[in-house]
């Protein structure tokens, strides 16, 4: 597996519980091409999967690049959006 395949593997098991779901959304997307970057800058040292890379990403919000900033705030409100419809069902 290539470095670029296995930063993109990592950073799509870390970044939250959605990754259960079977299609790939347009905002996990954009995470994965925004913030892998950011992630080997801040967060690499961090096992995937677990809570300490999201408490990473939330502890360096302000040193993120613009496009993964956006990508997690465009994130977050799909994941609410989805956990609303979910409730309703």
């Amino acid at each position: 597996m290539t470095s670029t395949k296995a930063v993109l593997l990592t950073l799509g098991l870390c970044l939250g519980p959605a990754a259960a779901l079977a299609e790939q959304s347009p905002a996990r997307e954009a995470l994965k091409q925004h913030c892998t970057g950011d992630y080997m800058d801040y967060c690499s040292a961090y096992a995937p999967g677990g809570p300490e890379v999201e408490a990473c990403f939330k502890a360096n919000m302000k040193n993120l690049s613009p496009g993964c900033s956006a990508a997690i705030t465009a994130y977050k409100q799909e994941k609410k959006a989805t956990k609303r419809v979910s409730e309703v069902r």
